[in-house]
């Protein structure tokens, strides 16, 4: 449905108008520009975790070498092992964060970018109307 200008009867009821609009408009475009931080922030966060990945995976490979090495005491062994273990532990953390950074939400951050843009071009082309609609009016 488009909006009904012949409601905007004077130029002051336009300037109002587009006031409104104008202030709607930056709002939308403040929305906008947050949701891209925010999916630039996601992009990071998913760099940041594979590299977090990847060094704990160089981390777990060291351990495990160095809980088989020859002449190591039982304790030592069994030291060696506990901290393949934590490391372990430590990957999965890893792991489940970085599927939280991924999957739906990041699929309706999508849907909301798209919303905003529709918003901001309804808003744009509002102004145009009204801008067209004063010109119309005598007064």
């Amino acid at each position: 449905m488009n909006p009904d200008y012949s409601f905007l009867t004077t130029w002051a009821e336009c300037d109002a108008a587009k006031a409104d609009v104008e202030f709607e408009l930056k709002t939308f475009s403040y929305r906008d520009a947050g949701l891209e931080i925010t999916d630039e922030r996601a992009s990071r966060s998913k760099t940041a975790g594979a590299a977090a990945l990847a060094k704990k995976d160089g981390e777990i490979l060291t351990a495990q070498g160095q809980a088989t090495v020859v002449g190591l005491t039982a304790q030592q062994v069994q030291d060696a092992n506990d901290k393949v273990e934590l490391l372990q532990a430590q990957r999965k953390q890893i792991m489940k964060a970085n599927r939280t950074s991924a999957g739906t939400d990041r699929f309706l951050a999508t849907v909301d970018a798209a919303q905003i843009q529709a918003q901001i071009d309804v808003l744009t082309t509002t102004l145009a109307s009204i801008a067209t609609r004063r010109a119309q009016l005598t007064s």
